[in-house]
């Protein structure tokens, strides 16, 4: 029997409307795993990320020109997985400090609809975790390993991370609105003119 895309899709969809997030195991393919995590290294050697108010003792950079590029050629995908046409508001990214947590939160309007992904993994290091309690379900929590992403409602679902045992691990997070939300279009590219835009100002 042949699988038919689209009734892997229409699974994905219902679950996300009934749970308001989805994990999807290899989210990124190897080959751009592999060209982020260069990426990464020419972006830290050249310390263009820095510190935010969220996360103190952390790294993080946003709306970087090449991580909105990913933002965008995955939103497909995304709005695919979820049911949802998406816009792309900005991309995020952070390399979490030894000791660091990320308090319980929601986020503002312009991450309706989030996606997270593990970049690296310290050597020898478990998977990275982060913790979801979606409205009127229980609070559950997600590994995942390089590559995996997990999509949330975010101005919904409560998420937070328990203190990083071991500092260096790297997640991207990939922020859309809905074309249907109310704040569409004026919260499109978090309010830039356009993706990757240098004056962009860290709003996290």
């Amino acid at each position: 029997m042949s699988h038919h895309p689209g009734s892997s899709h229409r699974k994905t969809r219902l679950r996300f409307r009934k749970r308001r997030y989805l994990v999807v195991r290899r989210i990124l393919p190897q080959a751009v795993l592999n060209y982020l995590k260069i990426y990464y290294s020419i972006l830290l050697a050249n310390n263009k990320l820095h510190k935010d108010s969220q996360c103190p003792s952390s790294f993080a950079l946003g709306g970087d020109p090449a991580l909105d590029a990913i933002l965008e050629w995955i939103r497909p995908k995304v709005s695919r997985l979820v049911g949802l046409n998406l816009a792309p508001t900005y991309s995020y990214t952070r390399q979490y400090a030894k000791g660091e947590a990320l308090i319980r939160h929601k986020d503002r309007a312009a991450c309706e609809i989030s996606l997270t992904v593990a970049i690296q993994i310290p050597k020898g290091e478990k998977p990275s975790v982060i913790h979801l309690k979606p409205p009127k379900l229980n609070q559950t929590k997600i590994e995942m390993f390089e590559g995996d992403g997990c999509i949330y409602a975010g101005t919904e679902v409560e998420h937070w991370r328990e203190p990083f045992r071991t500092g260096g691990y790297v997640q991207l997070f990939l922020h859309f609105i809905a074309t249907k939300n109310r704040h569409y279009p004026k919260l499109i590219f978090d309010g830039r003119k356009c993706l990757g835009a240098s004056e962009y100002k860290v709003k996290r």
